[in-house]
């Protein structure tokens, strides 16, 4: 069954194994005095098998059309019993289907609690507005690099997909542009964010908002045409990526130089020997600031490659620069920038050198 079809939707919004039990349990209770009223009914005089059912029916059901034939007093203390079962049964299944409203329910706020409980202890993370096929794809990538993340989708049949991307995706469902939202997904804690929402208009509302809320926000949108870049770019977006104009790079880039692409950029080409590279600043309780790169060691302890150093604020020749191909006696500082080219499992490695 497709999981966009009615039926797939409810199963992916409701867990209804936990109440398949009970309801077992009332459909025999239901079924079971039905036999027995039907087979009861039959044994009396006059009545036919269909007369014996239907006024199972309508007695079980506390309808009470009347006696469909006349009953004997026997006849009459079976059908009070079996009165008595029907209000039992309608009982039962009053209880039943209030039961498993409520407790659906509750399950679903306690999972919203949960997830918010989770959002609320993340820290540095990225912020995805928008899990349509460019959020997703973006989210693959967050995914494949350990990297923690809030989306944020008001389309529930978007966040089902996240969540088949990551079962334990961070998804608030609500609007980007709102800015309740994004305050949930804890802009003020945030890192980055991805504005990468179906509309132009809509992405640069959200950059609008996420840079007015956090000013050191990183903030990458996407644009569908050339004339909305400069739109983003003055509504706060530090970077701006064009679907179209990325894609036809990226395929210039596979023909001109296909293997040095293969080798560095795999993060857009799937394929190659899996090296990456990757940045991290470096902090000032970090282990290894104020050593020299030879001191600090860190293609042994990480086995990444550092290329290229960027001088943060401290740099003494003032603004920030690169350093590329910095040799074994260059100096790491607190604020500085490496970029390092390896395997993505390493990373994690050397943010927590870093760190």
């Amino acid at each position: 069954m497709s999981p966009r079809s009615p039926i797939g939707l409810m199963r992916r919004l409701f867990d209804f194994s936990q109440f398949r039990g009970r309801l077992l349990g009332a459909l025999l209770f239901t079924g079971g005095l039905s036999v027995v009223g039907t087979v009861g009914f039959s044994l009396m005089p006059g009545y036919s098998l269909s007369d014996a059912f239907f006024m199972t029916v309508i007695t079980v059901s506390a309808v009470g059309y009347g006696e469909i034939q006349t009953l004997t007093d026997g006849g009459r203390v079976f059908a009070s019993f079996m009165i008595a079962g029907g209000i039992i049964t309608l009982a039962v299944w009053f209880a039943l289907i209030t039961a498993t409203l409520v407790e659906m329910d509750l399950a679903q706020a306690f999972k919203r609690r949960k997830t918010m409980k989770r959002i609320d202890s993340t820290r540095d993370h990225v912020i995805l507005c928008g899990a349509g096929r460019t959020g997703l794809a973006a989210l693959g990538r967050l995914v494949a690099r350990g990297t923690p993340y809030v989306a944020v989708e008001s389309n529930p049949a978007h966040a089902a997909d996240a969540r088949n991307v990551d079962p334990d995706a961070l998804i608030i469902e609500g609007d980007a542009t709102d800015d309740d939202a994004l305050m949930a997904a804890g802009i003020d804690r945030a890192r980055g964010l991805i504005a990468a929402l179906s509309a132009d208009t809509d992405n640069a509302f959200v950059c609008l908002a996420a840079r007015e809320l956090n000013p050191n926000l990183t903030i990458v949108g996407r644009a569908r045409s050339e004339e909305s870049v400069s739109k983003l770019r003055k509504a706060g977006a530090d970077r701006v990526v064009t679907p179209n104009a990325t894609g036809g790079i990226q395929m210039a880039s596979l023909v001109l130089r296909p293997n040095v692409t293969l080798f560095v950029d795999t993060e857009t080409s799937g394929d190659g020997m899996g090296l990456l590279l990757e940045q991290a600043s470096v902090a000032e309780t970090s282990e290894v600031a104020g050593l020299t790169l030879a001191e600090a060691q860190i293609p042994a302890r990480t086995g990444l490659l550092v290329v290229a150093i960027q001088r943060g604020e401290g740099d003494r020749d003032g603004g920030d620069r690169f350093l590329y191909n910095p040799g074994p006696d260059e100096r790491v500082r607190p604020g500085d920038l490496l970029v390092v080219l390896g395997p993505p499992p390493k990373f994690p490695e050397l943010h927590r050198l870093l760190s």
